[in-house]
């Protein structure tokens, strides 16, 4: 088989755990493919253009296999490819085992390697490290607790673990804990509860957190040395609510067993709050009258926005918008989008303009745009046109959008039923 092209990313260098031994063809590492790519849902993997293993579903592990040792180069394809994502150079002692861990969404597939050369926890006791592959989750705490244990009275096992790297190792009683994970330095911002995360005497794990579809919540894979791989995978989905009746109408909003917003008066951008994923019952109320009840499917570690919009209870509804909150894999972009909230221009279609250029054209009312991405700037100019009107229904000149950042133009009516818009930083 020929040499496949270079398609994809070669993983940063401070991920690489390489242990480099010369070799001859007739030595043998170990090696085994975990498959945290969120963007790949199955990969192989070449080694010396010799394909090892096959159709890795992503957050699985592989068995081991032997291969070569020494200086070697490993390529990894979507399964029966013979098209490279990704093209590594490896350095294989002989008789050392390793996992090679493929991670990062459709188009920016990287790769990590574990050595599995740390040495076995004492007795009684466990060695624990987190691998970051979440790079859109940002910087991340790690606690290991009792059931009912609060995390304001507890301490992280590791903190401050930066998207795309790895900690170093912690040592904790061998036993029963539950694992959760929130934002670096904040208790509140939790990324993933999981009841029951068990480590025994002498083991050593690793972490490997993976981004939900959203970008801010995560899933664990962990990973034994020498040994299996637990899913530990998310169970929530993070929902807000936007207010966007004329006349500041309320609005109420539950989904499930979630209240989201109480007599939230229009025009209101709520925060997100977790709820439970998957078939989610949403209840609503305008100005106290109460809406026909939905069922939505609504993904683990997925973000979404309900857009209650309309003239009055009698004509209100609820739009279900999906957020993509994953930052920009050009990290000197931003992204943005357009929603139409204003009920007095719900006949009209909406155009946005930055600088001129148009991003979003013939917005209907009730929907939101995908996502546009342009280069970060300090000082631009930004529209918000109807086709019913030579007025902007907003403007504003001189400001700044920042690289590696996301946006949201939501358009709304006044409690006067004047429309206008707000830029909402979402990251």
């Amino acid at each position: 088989m020929k040499k496949r092209s270079l398609l994809g990313l070669v993983a940063a260098v401070p991920l690489v755990l390489l242990a480099g031994c010369g070799g001859s063809s007739e030595k043998e590492a170990t090696v085994r493919l975990l498959n945290a790519s969120a963007g790949y849902s199955s990969v192989d993997l070449y080694v010396e253009d010799e394909k090892e293993i096959g159709a890795i579903g992503f957050g699985t592990l592989s068995d081991y296999v032997g291969v070569t040792s020494g200086d070697v180069t490993a390529e990894f394809t979507n399964a029966g490819s013979t098209t490279a994502l990704l093209t590594k150079s490896l350095s294989l002692g002989t008789d050392d085992a390793y996992t090679l861990v493929t991670y990062g969404w459709e188009g920016a597939i990287k790769s990590v390697v574990i050595t599995e050369n740390q040495d076995d926890a004492d007795s009684g006791e466990s060695s624990v490290s987190v691998l970051n592959t979440a790079v859109d989750a940002g910087a991340l705490d790690i606690y290991l607790t009792g059931t009912d244990e609060s995390l304001d009275s507890s301490t992280p096992v590791l903190s401050n673990v930066s998207g795309g790297s790895r900690s170093s190792f912690a040592t904790v009683k061998a036993g029963t804990y539950r694992l959760r994970i929130t934002g670096y330095g904040d208790t509140s911002d939790l990324r993933l509860d999981i009841a029951e995360a068990v480590v025994s005497s002498t083991g050593v794990y690793t972490f490997v957190l993976t981004p939900g579809s959203g970008g801010v919540l995560v899933n664990s894979l962990m990973l034994k040395q020498g040994g299996a791989l637990t899913q530990q995978l998310n169970t929530k989905a993070r929902a807000r609510v936007v207010a966007g009746m004329a006349s500041g109408g309320k609005v109420t909003v539950k989904a499930g067993s979630t209240t989201l917003a109480t007599a939230a008066a229009s025009p209101a951008i709520k925060d997100y709050a977790l709820i439970d994923a998957g078939t989610v019952t949403l209840t609503t109320s305008v100005d106290g009258t109460a809406l026909t009840s939905t069922t939505q499917t609504i993904k683990a570690g997925s973000d979404t926005t309900l857009l209650v919009t309309g003239n009055s209870a009698a004509d209100a509804t609820v739009k279900v918008l999906s957020d993509d909150n994953r930052l920009p894999t050009v990290s000197t972009k931003f992204k943005m989008r357009l929603v139409h909230a204003a009920p007095s221009l719900a006949s009209d279609a909406l155009t946005l303009t930055l600088d001129l250029e148009d991003l979003v054209t013939d917005l209907t009312w009730g929907t939101s745009s995908s996502f546009v991405s342009r280069t970060g700037t300090s000082s631009s100019s930004l529209e918000v046109n109807s086709l019913s009107s030579t007025t902007p229904v907003f403007s504003v000149t001189e400001q700044a959008y920042l690289s590696n950042s996301i946006y949201t133009v939501f358009v709304y009516d006044t409690s006067a039923g004047v429309a206008t818009a707000k830029v909402k930083k979402d990251r």
